[in-house]
């Protein structure tokens, strides 16, 4: 079986584990009842999280680094290391998405709920779905531009730097790059929609107070933003690498005339490119950072908050 519709297979197969998860869970209740607070049980609740997202952030690099080794050499060789990072983003996902229906239930016959529903919009910070959102549309939006102004092979980009002279350099992310990273990224985001739905959507953990059941969903949706994020963003910085790289080598061109050799230089596809080279390492360094403070964030309001009671005494 070629290798890139393995990776494909493998995509989707996540996608659709998570759909089905987000189809089950429409049927549990997301509202929250007030019930007896127990440390004990905010502490097994807060390492249920912790070893949850342990395992989701192991597998995500653990995956990128694997993957690329098992790509062998040939035509679809650079298209299947282009899924790679979003293979890897869709496994984190889907160990995500299993942690989330291991919650334990609560338990007891009679339950008490307040009526107010979550939705996946409640338990992500704004700021990581904000900067999930940017990376993506920047990286459709990269991806058509590149699609269009790819050369006729649709792997490398053709310019006219001088009237005598044309060039062509790649690899560039014309159709058979830019295709199925888009598709890709439009399963990423699905899937972490439905996570999301699925950390709103699970039962409120028991002994756990409702301040606290909702803090504990935040932490969960922003460690799951920010994996996400880290992928797109990563990806947009190899495709803008890429990009620039071949802009770069197309924009300079030398021939020679009767012995005397010219140099011309394609300025717009220069410029483009150096500004894309400018900013792909900012972007990896920018969405590296996002997703760094995210997970101490998280960490830090998982931590359980310890009441200090100060005793005044005053001389009579």
């Amino acid at each position: 079986m070629n290798l890139t519709v393995l990776l494909l297979a493998l995509a989707v197969a996540a996608l659709v584990a998570c759909l089905v998860a987000v189809v089950a869970a429409r049927a549990t209740t997301s509202a929250v009842g007030e019930v007896a607070v127990s440390p004990a049980a905010h502490d097994r609740a807060r390492r249920h999280a912790a070893t949850v997202a342990a395992v989701a952030w192991a597998v995500l690099p653990a995956a990128a680094l694997l993957l690329p080794g098992a790509v062998p050499d040939g035509p679809g060789a650079g298209v299947a290391l282009g899924c790679v990072p979003a293979v890897a983003g869709l496994a984190f996902l889907l160990v995500a998405a299993v942690g989330e229906r291991t919650w334990p239930a609560p338990r007891g016959t009679v339950r008490g709920a307040a009526l107010s529903r979550r939705t996946a919009r409640d338990v992500a910070p704004r700021w990581t779905v904000v900067a999930l959102l940017t990376w993506s549309g920047l990286l459709l939006g990269t991806l058509l531009a590149t699609g269009v102004t790819a050369g006729p092979d649709g792997r490398t980009v053709a310019l006219q730097p001088d009237p005598l002279v044309s060039t062509a350099a790649g690899p560039y992310p014309g159709a058979p790059y830019a295709v199925p990273l888009a598709a890709a990224t439009v399963l990423l985001a699905l899937a972490t929609r439905g996570v999301l739905h699925l950390v709103a959507a699970r039962p409120a953990v028991a002994g756990v107070s409702t301040d606290d059941d909702a803090l504990l969903r935040r932490v969960s949706g922003a460690r799951v933003v920010a994996g996400v994020q880290l992928v797109v963003g990563g990806t947009l910085a190899a495709v803008l690498l890429a990009t620039g790289r071949a802009l770069r080598s197309a924009a300079h061109a030398t021939y020679g005339v009767d012995g005397v050799q010219t140099e011309v230089v394609q300025p717009v596809a220069d410029a483009l490119g150096a500004a894309a080279l400018v900013v792909a390492p900012a972007v990896a360094l920018t969405t590296l950072l996002l997703a760094l403070t995210a997970l101490v964030r998280s960490s830090r309001a998982a931590q359980p908050h310890v009441a200090v009671r100060l005793e005044y005494r005053t001389r009579g």
